[in-house]
């Protein structure tokens, strides 16, 4: 009877890690991988069509919107907007995004302009946060570095992480939810076994909750990655 419920108890993570996740976050996972693999060959073709229905904000002379970017990738708009309130519980294993691939459609643009030759681009100021709006993250980890991050969540989570082409990545959760007096109401812990280019989770939350990440570079060089959450 031990060996029976053990072996139960060993494939509950696999089965919450093995939801899929919404269109939206789909879409934009695969948009992510295939710039991200594209950019590393310099196929700029396939940019070009990676942002073909992606439209830059319009400012005016003082800075002000005129028009919103908007994005769509296979018949999904994309609403992104950067984490709000992502913490690096150790900024050690980090080191400076500069000249890596910055994975977002502006920087993507940035790529194809010039042709491929990594330049320092600031972030773009990014689309309000809207219903179904994902929030991302660029980073760059040390060779076999490991950062822990802090976020929020709720309900349904939804979070992927997408590295530069060849690296690889180990992508774990933690999330803590409480009752009002503090006690501990339900804690969930699970990681994503593949240690590859990309890596998902998907679980359920019944209240708001803390959530605490990790990101691993598995590899023996510096790479960039992009975390993205369904707020």
């Amino acid at each position: 009877m031990k060996k029976i419920t053990l072996l139960i108890l060993s494939l509950l993570p696999l089965e919450i890690f093995a939801q899929n996740l919404s269109p939206k976050m789909a879409a934009f996972k695969e948009y992510c991988l295939n710039v991200a693999n594209a950019s590393a060959i310099c196929n700029i073709s396939e940019l070009e069509k990676c942002i073909e229905n992606w439209t830059p904000a319009e400012l005016d002379d003082n800075g002000n919107l005129i028009t919103e970017e908007k994005f769509v990738y296979k018949n999904e708009q994309i609403n992104y907007v950067m984490f709000g309130n992502l913490q690096c519980e150790d900024t050690v294993q980090e080191v400076a995004t500069g000249i890596h691939f910055r994975f977002l459609p502006p920087a993507v643009d940035s790529w194809i302009t010039n042709n491929c030759e990594p330049v320092l681009i600031a972030e773009a100021n990014l689309l309000r946060a809207e219903e179904n709006s994902m929030e991302y993250s660029v980073r760059t980890l040390k060779p076999h570095g490991k950062a822990v991050y802090s976020t929020r969540g709720a309900e349904t989570v939804e979070m992927f992480v997408v590295a530069e082409n060849g690296g690889k990545v180990r992508f774990s959760a933690h999330s803590v939810e409480k009752k009002i007096s503090g006690e501990i109401a339900n804690e969930i812990h699970l990681t994503d076994p593949s240690d590859g280019q990309s890596a998902q989770l998907v679980w359920t939350m019944n209240r708001n909750g803390d959530i605490e990440f990790s990101v691993e570079n598995l590899t023996d060089k510096e790479i960039s990655f992009i975390v993205v959450k369904k707020m």
